[in-house]
Parts: C-alpha cells; sequence; structure tokens
C-alpha cells in the first residue's frame, strides 16, 4: 500500500486522517495544527490534503462516508476561512469560542439533516433557560451571538453544495430589551475629571470623554497619528480583544478610519501625556519603547479591559455611577446631541457608519433637541 506524507490511520474507526499546519496563532504566534478525519481510504486523505495545502479556496473537503454532522461543518467553515481570512481574526476567534461553549456540547455530534427547526428551537430554549456555565439563563444577546457561528457555516455549506435551506431561518432570533446606554451627566463628568486630576490615568479618561474614541482606538492611537499644532488626530489602527491578548482590526464600521478636531482641552490633555511618558522613559531602567500614545508606566500599551475595569472600580469610589470605558463613549455622544451638536456629525465623530442608527442608539437625548427646537421656531415666528 503507498505511503502518503501527512495521511494516518484510525485504527480504532478503521479509517484515515491528514494533518497539515495551520496558519500562526494570533497570541502565541505558534501554527496550530488542522486535522481532518473519516476518509475512506488514504488516497482520499491525501488528495483532500492537498487540496488543502494548494489553498484552494473552492474546493471542498466533503464528509466522506455518510452524512455530515455539525462538529465537521463547522470544522471545514473555520479551516476555510483561517486559510482564506474571509473574516477578521476577532471574528473568527468569537465564532470558535460561541461554538465551543455553545454549539458543540448540545448539537456537535448531530448529523446535519436531524437539525429540524423544532430541534433548533429546543436548543435554543435551553441556552436561554440553563445554557450559562452556572446552570443560568443566557442573554438573547449572547444567545444571538451563539446562533452566528451555525449560521455563518450553514450559509457556507449552503453556497458549496454541502447542505440544503437553512433551518435557523424558521427560528426567530431573541430580541435584546432595549436599553439606555449608561453614561453620566455632564455634571458627573466633570465631577470625575476634577477628582481624577493628578492621577496617571487622567489623560486616558480625559481623552475619552472628550474624544469619544472606542477604547480598542484609544490603546493603538499612536503619536505619528497625531498633529497638535493642527489640532488633528487621525484613527487609523485598531486593537481587537482576543482574552489576554490583541490583534490587528479593520475597526468595528466602514467609517471607523476618520479624523477628528481636537479642542484646546484635549491638546492640553495630549501634552500632558507626552510629557507624563518622557518622565517615567528617563526613570525606568527597563522601559518598553513604543509609540503609542496611551502606554503604561513601563512602557507598552494596555489592554482595554484593565482600562475598563479600572475605570468601574474609580467611578465608584468617586461616588459616581458605575461606567466602564464604554461608558465614556455614550457619555461624549450624549453630551454632543444635548449641546446641539448635529447628529450627522456626531456620527462622524464617533465613526458611526450611519447617523440613523447613531440616532435611534442616543434617542433619550432627542426630547430635549425637540424642545429646544420647537423654542426656536415659536421664537423665530412669535417673538
Amino acid at each position: 500500500m503507498p505511503r502518503y506524507e501527512g495521511v494516518y490511520k484510525d485504527t480504532q474507526r478503521g479509517r484515515w486522517y491528514f494533518k497539515v499546519a495551520g496558519d500562526p496563532d494570533a497570541l502565541t504566534g505558534r501554527r496550530r495544527q488542522i486535522t481532518r478525519r473519516g476518509y475512506a481510504t488514504a488516497a482520499e486523505a491525501a488528495e483532500a490534503r492537498r487540496q488543502m495545502l494548494e489553498g484552494d479556496a473552492g474546493a471542498v473537503v466533503r464528509s466522506p462516508g455518510g452524512a455530515m454532522r455539525v462538529a465537521e461543518l463547522l470544522e471545514q467553515y473555520f479551516a476555510y476561512v483561517e486559510a482564506t481570512r474571509a473574516v477578521s481574526t476577532k471574528t473568527l476567534y468569537d465564532y470558535r469560542d460561541s461554538a465551543k461553549s455553545y454549539v458543540l456540547p448540545t448539537l456537535g455530534a448531530k448529523k446535519l439533516g436531524e437539525l429540524t427547526p423544532a430541534v433548533l428551537s429546543a436548543w435554543q430554549a435551553q441556552l436561554m433557560t440553563s445554557g450559562g456555565r452556572r446552570g443560568q439563563g443566557l442573554s438573547a444577546n449572547t444567545v444571538r451571538l451563539a446562533r452566528a457561528p451555525l449560521a455563518a457555516a450553514w450559509k457556507w455549506g449552503l453556497q458549496r453544495g454541502l447542505v440544503a435551506g437553512s433551518p435557523l431561518a424558521s427560528v426567530a432570533r431573541p430580541v435584546p430589551p432595549r436599553k439606555v446606554a449608561r453614561h453620566w451627566s455632564p455634571e458627573q463628568a466633570r465631577e470625575f475629571l476634577d477628582l481624577m486630576t493628578g492621577d496617571r490615568l487622567y489623560p486616558v479618561y480625559a481623552f475619552l470623554l472628550g474624544s469619544g474614541l472606542r477604547i480598542g482606538e484609544l490603546v493603538w492611537l499612536r503619536w505619528p497619528s497625531v498633529d497638535l499644532e493642527r489640532k488633528l488626530v487621525r484613527v487609523v489602527d485598531f486593537a481587537a480583544t482576543l482574552r489576554y491578548g490583541l490583534a490587528p482590526s479593520f475597526g468595528k464600521s466602514r467609517d471607523a478610519v476618520r479624523t477628528i478636531e481636537l479642542d484646546e482641552g484635549l491638546v492640553r490633555v495630549l501634552r500632558q501625556q507626552a510629557e507624563l511618558q518622557a518622565a517615567e522613559r528617563e526613570a525606568a531602567a527597563d522601559y518598553e519603547p513604543t509609540d503609542y500614545v496611551f502606554t503604561k508606566q513601563a512602557g507598552g500599551c494596555y489592554h482595554p479591559q484593565y482600562l475598563s475595569q479600572t475605570l468601574a472600580r474609580y467611578s465608584v469610589e468617586c461616588g459616581l455611577p458605575r461606567l466602564t470605558a464604554h461608558g465614556l463613549r455614550h457619555t461624549c455622544a450624549t453630551l454632543m446631541l444635548a449641546t446641539g451638536v448635529p447628529p450627522k456629525v456626531a456620527a462622524e465623530r464617533l465613526g458611526h457608519a450611519d447617523p440613523t442608527l447613531f440616532t435611534n442608539l442616543y434617542s433619550h437625548v432627542t426630547p430635549t433637541m425637540q424642545r429646544e427646537a420647537a423654542e426656536r421656531i415659536g421664537s423665530a415666528l412669535f417673538g
């Protein structure tokens, strides 16, 4: 019998499988090993391995010897995405995490033909009642995220003739309850900045409040993107959180790459940060040099979760409503609308792709704007 490189026999099941080295891991840099099982002959496994090594994105390694199972469909889809980079590193990470936590334990061993709307409805109901790690029900948003990798893999399989129409289409996604984004009033924001004066994280939180940047935009903001003379900041670098690590991202929307103008207050904040960096660089023998604007005491960029968790603790200690870094962005948006900044301008500053969605998100501010508009119209017409 001929021998094929990277092809092995599963002696317990009497079938064949192959192994190839995948792309380097985003966090460790080590290559992840990809394994594909279930081939009737060594030749079939070798041919499937050849297709994968040659990077033939259109070639589909079909499930040999019987109906495909959910775990196999997901595995093939993830391998395709890794090879073609069809989605961002962050999206693939989230897909894998959701599949591992919520899809595979219950549905992984099922054949695709067994995934009827009734089965998927029961699975979704189980997640919402007891799908959490401690047996608690999951939120509607978490269930929507749990559905995402299965829906994406099924769509990919449908395009390649692996599956028929998606049974998920007949199962309604749970609708999260509408919530008003948590934010501070102008008075609370000023109180926080006053209490934070002198803290080394003051420039971080002051800049988030004044600029409205996302936390993943702030931690990778670089000095070459800052022009203090022209009072401009170019937002071009985006960090996506992969648990304890960071990976490059394309941004949250098509308008994420943008230029924002700075007022004198934000210019002073950045000059203060530059002075702080210079002093810490001189004081630390093992300082990690980078061109990031906001850095740790020994250099190097912050992790977004650290800044959010620290802010949550600080806000409570200051006697204010608990906020994370995203809450400062909401506060900035609310301040812009409440002070008369047109929604389109505010949306552009924040990097929102759709001003209409932006206005809907901050609809709690519009009643005040409507009152001001009515008073201005009345003043113009009736004195």
